[in-house]
């Protein structure tokens, strides 16, 4: 039975991404949050809230307008990434880097897809709040919702860079297992050439057949199959297994 999206996300852990302070996008996005927090404090926007109220709303609207921008990018950018990605190569893949390395690469654009929908809802919510006549909350609260926000907003822009980050590693991967790829199918191709070549040569050593001989019979098995450019297969294996000339 497959998992549902909270399912998924629970088995791969992505829940704790939001508070993985090793990794790069939580570590930007509390830097970014801190910096918001003094500069709101420098400005004195609690305050002054009155000064700064449209400059937010319309930051939040413009917030959200730009996720549901990014949002349609993302898409795109998956469909691309399933597009390139083939059998043969995600077997090559997970072979070498363990199993369902791909997987949870297309599980974080399932992920960081969910945080920009609540996104596109929390700062449409948040507009709407800056346009009701309610009294301004605490401070404590005021900055609490800063932080919130600002941490939530940042950890989706530098989530965005990081994943990009590992689909062009994905990408690269894809090309590189695809060389090797070709170079064992040609590898297959030459043992194949061979394995014909010592059956027709030991038809030849059995059969005490001349070369023009075992030439003539081959030319016969071709007319008499259904496989098309026959004259072209007849010269190449003429060229192929005719003796050199003294």
């Amino acid at each position: 039975m497959r998992k549902r999206i909270f399912g998924r996300f629970k088995e791969n852990q992505k829940w704790d991404d939001y508070i993985n302070f090793k990794s790069f996008e939580c570590r930007m996005s509390l830097i970014v949050t801190i910096i918001m927090i003094l500069s709101f404090k420098y400005l004195d926007v609690y305050t002054k809230f009155d000064l700064y109220l449209t400059p937010l709303q319309n930051i939040t609207v413009y917030v959200a307008q730009a996720l549901i921008g990014m949002l349609g990018i993302i898409l795109a950018g998956i469909a691309i990434i399933v597009s390139v990605l083939n059998k043969d190569s995600l077997n090559s893949i997970e072979k070498v880097n363990g199993k369902g390395k791909v997987q949870r690469v297309l599980i974080s654009f399932e992920f960081l897809t969910f945080n920009i929908g609540i996104g596109i809802f929390l700062f449409f919510l948040l507009n709407l709040i800056l346009y009701s006549h309610q009294e301004l909350i605490p401070v404590l609260w005021f900055y609490l919702v800063l932080a919130i926000s600002s941490y939530f907003l940042a950890f989706i822009i530098f989530y965005t860079i990081s994943l990009t980050g590992n689909c062009i590693r994905v990408f690269y991967i894809n090309d590189l297992y695809s060389s090797i790829l070709d170079k064992e199918k040609s590898i297959y191709e030459i043992a194949n050439e061979v394995r014909v070549d010592y059956l027709l040569y030991s038809l030849h050593k059995a059969s005490n057949l001349s070369p023009q001989e075992l030439l003539d019979d081959l030319d016969e098995f071709v007319d008499s199959s259904n496989i098309p450019n026959k004259e072209v297969i007849k010269k190449y294996l003429k060229n192929y297994y005719s003796l050199p000339k003294e």
